[in-house]
């Protein structure tokens, strides 16, 4: 009896397993193109890419000839410096520009991006429904990335327009999850927050780690031994949060012992109130993300 139950569980593992695989395949053959090659669309491309996607279906345009060069050389991915008919053909056209010139590119492929394709805007601050209408479709995704995302270490905030398909999130989560961790929010106005606090936030880490790093310096060590030792500070500290699951609280209290050095150097920090200044800052991202999005709406 346990034979043939353990023999039907198994066969519905395989079933599962199947169904996945050929679902991934089916997102593997996706055509992907990147409408800029900067920084955020290399990372991608290199996430897609190392994730089994094929080259060749890969595209980028930009209108620098040594960065396409350098793509094509690193991925074998297809390259491109103008706007063109591969664009209609297109499952997925990434919007890989600065805001401030994202009209610009979405006015040259209006007429060339297809009802079919799913958008998918990494620019900050443009809403999606302004993006719809410059471009003409309503199939358009939202996604606030950040830098780790060069790295494999990324989170992402995506927010899926009024009118997208089911296609849409996949294809977009497909594509996002190639760099890291994502997660969906309801409420566009949610995207604000994703920028201030993991879109923003590894600016934050760093200017944490120069400070120590600094400290250090003043305090005798090498400029070289304090980097690595603000790094390894913060790479450890991350990961044991990550692994015990144990609130951010509870570590600090793990690692302070009543009357000794941590706990004077965490009374230091709210003597100067960090807490405060992270809330301030925090607070000015958002607010100017806000801005930044209604000069574009």
């Amino acid at each position: 009896m346990e034979f043939a139950i353990f023999s039907q569980a198994a066969r519905g593992m395989m079933i599962v397993t199947t169904f996945f695989n050929i679902f991934w395949k089916t997102r593997q053959m996706l055509k992907i193109g990147f409408l800029g090659g900067g920084n955020m669309a290399r990372a991608i491309v290199a996430g897609l890419v190392s994730s089994g996607a094929d080259p060749k279906l890969v595209t980028v345009m930009d209108r620098h000839p040594e960065k396409l060069a350098a793509l094509h050389k690193q991925f074998d991915i297809t390259t491109q410096e103008k706007p063109g008919d591969w664009i209609t053909a297109l499952d997925v056209v990434v919007l890989a520009v600065k805001p401030q010139g994202l009209k610009e590119c979405c006015e040259q492929v209006a007429s060339l991006v297809s009802p079919e394709t799913t958008v998918l805007s990494i620019a900050a601050a443009v809403r999606a429904d302004v993006i719809a209408e410059w471009l003409g479709t309503c199939r358009v995704v939202r996604c606030i990335p950040n830098t780790p995302s060069m790295v494999g270490k990324g989170f992402s905030g995506l927010f899926a327009g009024p009118r997208t398909t089911e296609d849409d999130r996949t294809r977009s989560q497909y594509v996002m999850q190639t760099v890291g961790d994502l997660v969906w929010v309801e409420s566009e106005d949610d995207l604000h927050l994703v920028t201030a606090g993991p879109g923003s936030g590894p600016a934050y880490v760093f200017l944490f780690m120069e400070a120590l790093a600094d400290a250090l310096v003043q305090e005798g060590l090498t400029p070289e031994k304090a980097k690595e030792f603000a790094l390894s500070t913060v790479e450890g500290a991350a990961a044991l949060a990550r692994t015990s699951g144990e609130a951010f609280d509870v570590l600090r209290h793990n690692v302070t012992s009543k009357g000794g050095t941590t706990a004077k150097a965490i009374e230091a920090f709210e003597a100067h109130d960090l807490r405060g200044t992270v809330k301030a800052a925090v607070q000015a991202c958002r607010a100017r993300s806000k801005e930044m999005s209604e000069l574009f709406s």
